[in-house]
């Protein structure tokens, strides 16, 4: 005997339609239908949820991973290779947005205090162009950073990938990634100190983590270019850099203060 699989009813076994309600016997069809009606995962569903279950993998994975080198910045630092390669794009990331949301929010925050004739003003900042706009540039200029750092490491002779050096340079940059974190939380709340952490965070990004990671990579190597000159092309790569993405960056700033001034807000 066949069941139906849209009735129930029980069939001959040589029949191919049901006697009861006419659908085919059997139909793959119909067990489809009747399997996404009771509610089983359709494929896409099952895609996204594969999706998130592997980003919340690899952000459970990488949480660990900082926590461990914020207690041993260098000591785990030299000793990280390419299979780190995911964790230093994601530092790098983190850098690359945490500076713009902090100058949202203090820039929020000093606007949100400034009153005309004892009425608040209400003005708030571009999140687009104060955010979003200048994290590529940031991006852009910390990969920048790394790539100068590359060069640097093979003309000291050092046989190594660009994805180690990458791996290596997110590892030395989570200290100042922790520090710019503070920083975000306190231009939240207004505490003006956040301009300290800023900076400090920057400042190491830029000048402290390149002769890290030259060193960590040359320590065993006296041939090429030495860790002193390499860092020094490093830095003068850099500055330029820094001239070039400046000018980039504080135009966002300088042209949302001069349409405040022309619409009379300032």
């Amino acid at each position: 005997m066949k069941q139906c699989n849209n009735c129930n009813h029980e069939n001959e076994e040589e029949g191919k339609f049901c006697e009861n309600c006419g659908i085919p016997l059997g139909g793959t069809v119909i067990q489809e239908v009747a399997a996404t009606a009771e509610g089983a995962p359709s494929p896409v569903n099952q895609q996204a949820s594969q999706y998130i279950e592997e980003a919340k993998k690899i952000s459970k994975m990488y949480f660990s991973y900082f926590l461990e080198v914020l207690k041993k910045p260098y000591s785990s630092s030299v000793n990280v290779g390419k299979e780190h390669f995911l964790n230093g794009i994601i530092t790098i990331a983190l850098f690359s947005v945490l500076i713009p949301l902090i100058t949202y929010f203090g820039l929020k925050g000093v606007l949100s205090d400034l009153n005309f004739l004892g009425e608040e003003l209400n003005i708030k900042p571009p999140f687009t162009d104060i955010v979003l706009k200048p994290t590529f540039a940031y991006a852009i200029f910390v990969f920048l950073v790394a790539v100068f750092t590359f060069v640097s490491i093979k003309l000291g002779r050092v046989n190594i990938s660009f994805q180690e050096v990458t791996a290596r340079f997110g590892s030395f940059l989570i200290p100042a990634v922790a520090l710019l974190g503070l920083g975000l939380i306190m231009s939240i709340l207004k505490i003006k100190l956040f301009v300290f952490f800023v900076f400090l965070g920057f400042i190491t990004a830029a000048f402290l983590v390149p002769p890290l990671v030259i060193a960590s990579f040359k320590k065993q190597s006296q041939e090429g270019v030495d860790v002193i000159y390499g860092s020094l092309l490093t830095y003068f790569l850099t500055f330029i850099a820094m001239l070039i993405m400046g000018d980039m960056l504080f135009e966002v700033l300088k042209n949302f203060v001069q349409k405040s001034i022309g619409t009379g807000l300032f």
